[in-house]
């Protein structure tokens, strides 16, 4: 797996529900989740530890036109901020703080959260998305 500076990390493809819940919500065949531990970039660099998730896509846009895109998702103060935002997005949907109470259940992020809003909220937390070496 290469990180944000281009180093090779070695990982493992590894069953989550994430991979279950994306390949529902955009019917794609295939979804896979590798993982990699390991030094951060930020790290390296002599700062704190960073988050980097890349994420590979490849498949078709709308009309069938082929698409191939590659990002990173990156947090210079690591998972802890990530997660945080996303228990408080999760506990104000619940709560209905942000659209109407949700019924008591077991529910997955997908169906309760509006992707842009959350991509929004984890900005201001300080998460940025770069784009990855071979992006088209």
């Amino acid at each position: 797996m290469r990180r944000t500076d281009g180093t090779g990390l070695p990982g493992r493809s590894i069953a989550i529900l994430d991979v279950t819940s994306l390949a529902l919500a955009t019917d794609a065949p295939d979804v896979r989740f590798d993982f990699a531990v390991g030094e951060s970039a930020g790290r390296r660099r002599g700062e704190p530890a960073s988050l980097e998730v890349r994420i590979d896509l490849e498949g078709a846009g709308p009309g069938g036109v082929p698409i191939r895109r590659s990002r990173y998702l990156v947090h210079p103060a690591g998972q802890r901020p990530m997660t945080a935002t996303g228990i408080a997005l999760g506990v104000e949907r619940l709560l209905g703080l942000r659209g109407e109470a949700v019924a008591p259940g077991i529910h997955m992020p997908e169906t309760l959260l509006d992707p842009a809003y959350a991509v929004e909220r984890m900005t201001e937390t300080g998460a940025y998305f770069i784009g990855a070496p071979g992006d088209s």
